[in-house]
């Protein structure tokens, strides 16, 4: 679930008059279409010849409502499938946790849904939404007692990397927005860098631009700067002659500060590790099984890079990355093999030991985000969940031996009563070898499934209660990506022409796009 309000689009008229002089109208030229420094951001308005569109504000969004809409998304398991679906969208005024969670309790209610039907919530980590005393998921716990809640885990990792790059030098981000924005309006600069690029054989890209909105773009546009890096440096170093508006000389000088480029092969090495995680786990595929060893396994890898190998060993949810007894020495430190190069190419002398203290910094605090959002306790329900792989849940050396444990987290699912026949089940799948072999193992959605209808010898179903309670938690929600795809769907169905459509009109047209594809 997730709330969201659109932005106004830009139609760029005429600005107010001057005190002074007269002002005077204009009718659109077709000129415009041609000129270096409008071509790529202005188009002719058809329903007014004295009006001229921002193509570049339109793009982001062409709706000119003003309402706040909350899109209603479910998860559920059906026909051997995990699928997600619209439920509804609604346009709310209240937009603080209580609004919100009386309108979506309203929606249950209209649909003849009980509450108690939900077993688990996810969401961004919004305040509103995730607040631990009055936020949406603390007032669903009122009424829902067992619920399971996950924040989304692309959201949280974006948020990681956007607290762990405040540690860095404030310069480096100046840096890169200063490259991004030198582009971002002037296609007569762009056509001067694609010469550039043609000089020294450089592929010809665009420099992205740096949205902290959007969850991968700071990896991406570091990448993009990295391999355009030769490029950039000569086009810079030209333009620092002749510009003396838009700072080409600082970002030249800056450039060429010895460490600007070694701060950037760094991120350049660690900012992808976060972005494969991210990309995961926005896929539509089911992948709530490998979560937490998936997370655990990355989480290892980053603490080893400044963290000695002899305590990696232990549980990680016992490493404090802060304590500073248990680092490695500044030589031994790992920042990546280009940055390592370049370090032997081009040392720092003297700013070496500072350089490793920002990657120290960086890296520990990374850590410390990964730590405060996601579980790494053995005994959290997010790792016991990992018995969904159908792999594990047969193998003798299981890392759950008590399915009780995980089963009182969700009392919805299996009263009290029947722990004991769930238990029985449970230690039975290690002694049903020769009935399991025919079931798909590499799919926990038809595993589960196939399992809780095998029947013995008096047709009575042999793994029901354990069948049921596994194709229930696959249901279990992880990433509120499915909800930005519903916003996305938004933007294609707002066009222009269709940018006044109301709240119900635009749920229509989102349901029956949804149920024709």
């Amino acid at each position: 679930m997730s709330s969201h309000k659109k932005p106004a689009a830009g139609c760029s008229q005429a600005s107010p008059p001057p005190k002074k002089g007269k002002w005077y109208k204009q009718n659109f030229r077709e000129a415009w279409l041609s000129d270096p420094e409008l071509k790529d951001w202005v188009a002719r308005d058809a329903n007014d010849s004295l009006a001229a569109i921002c193509t570049v504000c339109n793009y982001e969004s062409t709706d000119i409502s003003t309402t706040q809409i909350l899109a209603v998304v479910v998860r559920f398991f059906h026909n051997r499938q995990v699928a997600d679906a619209l439920l509804t969208t609604v346009e709310v005024e209240d937009n603080s946790a209580l609004g919100l969670y009386n309108a979506v309790k309203k929606v249950f209610e209209d649909h003849e849904v009980p509450l108690s039907n939900i077993i688990g919530f996810g969401s961004d980590n919004c305040s509103t939404m995730m607040g631990a005393q009055s936020g949406f998921q603390a007032r669903l716990k009122e009424d829902v007692p067992g619920v399971f809640v996950m924040g989304c885990v692309c959201h949280s990792f974006a948020l990681c990397a956007n607290h762990a790059s405040k540690l860095l030098p404030s310069w480096l981000e100046a840096l890169v927005k200063d490259i991004c924005c030198y582009f971002s309006r002037s296609s007569k600069r762009k056509h001067q860098f694609s010469l550039i690029q043609d000089v020294v054989k450089a592929p010809q890209y665009n420099i992205l631009k740096l949205c902290q909105t959007r969850w991968l773009s700071r990896g991406q546009v570091i990448a993009c700067i990295l391999e355009q890096w030769d490029a950039l440096v000569l086009f810079f170093q030209s333009e620092a002659r002749s510009d003396r508006v838009d700072g080409a000389a600082q970002i030249q000088e800056r450039m060429s500060t010895v460490g600007t480029k070694h701060m950037l092969l760094f991120l350049g090495y660690i900012l992808p590790k976060i972005d494969r995680m991210n990309i995961e786990f926005q896929s539509q595929d089911l992948r709530l099984h490998t979560l937490f060893n998936t997370i655990s396994d990355e989480y290892r890898n980053i603490l080893s890079m400044f963290i000695r190998d002899v305590i990696i060993n232990q549980h990680i949810s016992k490493i404090d990355p802060a304590d500073t007894d248990l680092h490695w020495p500044f030589e031994s430190m790992h920042v990546g093999g280009k940055c390592q190069a370049m370090l032997l190419r081009q040392p720092l002398a003297v700013n070496e030991g500072r350089f490793k203290r920002d990657c120290r910094a960086f890296l520990i605090e990374l850590c410390n985000q990964m730590r405060k959002r996601f579980p790494f306790e053995s005994d959290s329900v997010l790792a016991m969940i990992s018995c969904l792989d159908p792999k594990e849940a047969c193998s003798t050396n299981r890392s759950l031996t008590n399915i009780t444990k995980l089963a009182m987290n969700f009392p919805m699912l299996v009263p009290e009563d029947d722990f004991d026949t769930l238990e029985e089940q449970w230690r039975a799948i290690l002694y049903a070898s020769d009935s399991l072999e025919r079931l798909d193992s590499d799919s926990p959605t038809i595993f589960w499934d196939e399992l809780r209808d095998l029947k013995d010898g008096n047709n009575q179903r042999r793994f029901g209660l354990l069948g049921n309670f596994m194709c229930h938690l696959l249901a279990l929600p992880h990433s509120s990506a499915c909800v930005e795809r519903v916003f996305s769907q938004v933007n294609m169905i707002k066009t222009g022409r269709t940018n006044r459509l109301h709240a119900s009109t635009l749920c229509n047209r989102l349901l029956a796009n949804q149920a024709i594809t």
